[in-house]
C-alpha cells in the first residue's frame, strides 16, 4: 500500500504543471530577461535571458511553456516552465514589433500582436510555429486578451483608437471599437462583460460593453495609464499609471476609491485568490507588492531593468 501511495505521488508530481507555491514573472526590457520570484518569498528564483526588447509575456495555462515577444528582433522566446530556459525562438516574417500575446485556454494556440505590420499572428503552441496570419485595417495593434471560451480575442489599436474583436472560430475582424486616444492596455472582466482599455495620452479608461460593443464610459484616472488588471472578484479595477501609481477603481460606480503610491508603475496583475497585487515599478527597477484588504504597499523585490510586463500563477 505504501509503495502504491509513493508512485501515485510520484506520478501525480511528473504531470501536475502547478509549482507548489504561487510564482510571479516579471519582463525586464532593458536587461532582456525575464525574472521569477515567489509569491510569498519575494526572492527572485529564476532569471531567464530573451531576445532584444521584451516587453510582454504569457503563461500556457496548461504550465508547460511561456511566450515572450521580442519588440528588438522580431522574434518569441519559447520559455521551458520546468527548466526555466529559453528553448527556441519563433520567427516569422510577419512579425514586425511583436509585442502582446495571449494563450487560448485550451494552451494549444496563442494570439501575438504584430503592430507594425498591421497583423495579427496565430501561433499553434503545440509545435511553436505560425498557424496563420491576419491582415488588419487598425494601425499599431498593441496588447491582446482572450475570453474563457477561447472564441474571442480583443485586441487594442493605439494609433487607430480602437479595441478590434477577433472571432477566433474562423479569424475575421468582426468589429473594432472606437476608445480613447492611445489604447494600450486591456482586460476583460471576470463575468466577460465589460473590457477596460487604458488610453496613456489621455489618462483615462474607456469602457466597453462586449454585447454591445460600443464604448459605454471614460474614466479618468491620471497620467500614463499603460496597463489595468480586475481583481478576481470583479469588484475592482486596478489601472497602473507611471504618474499617477495605482488607482483603485470600484466597478459598480466605475468611481476611483484610492490611490496607492508606485514610482514609474507600469504593470499589474492581481493572484489568484485576490489577496494581493503585483506592479511593475519601471523606474525603481522592483516589483511592489500591495495589499487588497487595506491598500497598501507591503513588501517589494528587486528585479532586472525597466520591468515591465508581469504574469502569476
Amino acid at each position: 500500500m505504501k509503495l502504491f501511495v509513493a508512485l501515485m505521488a510520484l506520478v501525480a508530481g511528473v504531470f501536475s504543471q502547478t509549482p507548489s507555491t504561487p510564482q510571479v514573472f516579471v519582463i525586464n526590457k532593458a536587461a532582456n530577461t525575464m525574472s521569477v520570484f515567489g509569491a510569498g518569498s519575494l526572492v527572485v528564483a529564476q532569471t531567464v535571458t530573451l531576445g532584444r526588447g521584451p516587453h510582454e509575456l504569457a503563461l500556457a495555462p496548461d504550465g508547460l511553456k511561456a511566450y515572450v515577444p521580442n519588440t528588438g528582433d522580431n522574434t518569441v522566446s519559447v520559455v521551458d516552465l520546468k527548466t526555466f530556459a529559453e528553448t527556441k525562438k519563433i520567427s516569422s516574417s510577419d512579425f514586425a514589433y511583436p509585442h502582446g500575446v495571449a494563450f487560448t485556454p485550451d494552451s494549444r494556440r496563442a494570439v501575438i500582436t504584430s503592430e507594425r505590420a498591421q497583423k495579427i499572428v496565430v501561433i499553434d503552441a503545440t509545435t511553436d510555429t505560425v498557424l496563420r496570419s491576419i491582415a488588419t485595417d487598425q494601425g499599431g495593434t498593441h496588447m491582446v486578451v482572450i475570453n474563457k471560451a477561447g472564441t474571442w480575442a480583443y485586441l487594442t489599436n493605439r494609433q487607430s483608437n480602437t479595441v478590434s474583436f477577433l472571432d477566433l472560430r474562423n479569424y475575421t475582424i468582426a468589429a473594432n471599437v472606437a476608445v480613447g486616444r492611445g489604447g494600450e492596455g486591456i482586460a476583460l472582466s471576470p463575468d466577460e462583460k465589460e473590457i477596460w482599455v487604458s488610453n496613456v495620452p489621455e489618462g483615462t479608461l474607456s469602457v466597453i460593453d462586449v454585447a454591445r460593443r460600443e464604448t459605454v464610459a471614460t474614466i479618468p484616472v491620471g497620467q500614463s495609464p499603460f496597463r489595468v488588471a480586475f481583481t478576481p472578484d470583479g469588484k475592482h479595477a486596478l489601472a497602473a499609471s507611471s504618474g499617477a501609481g495605482i488607482t483603485v477603481l470600484d466597478t459598480a460606480s466605475r468611481k476611483a476609491v484610492t490611490t496607492v503610491a508606485a514610482r514609474g508603475a507600469t504593470g499589474v496583475v492581481v493572484s489568484v485568490d485576490g489577496k494581493a497585487a503585483f506592479v511593475s515599478c519601471g523606474s525603481a527597477n522592483e516589483v511592489q507588492v500591495i495589499d487588497t484588504a487595506t491598500w497598501k504597499v507591503t513588501g517589494s523585490v528587486g528585479v532586472g531593468r525597466s520591468p515591465d510586463g508581469l504574469a502569476y500563477r
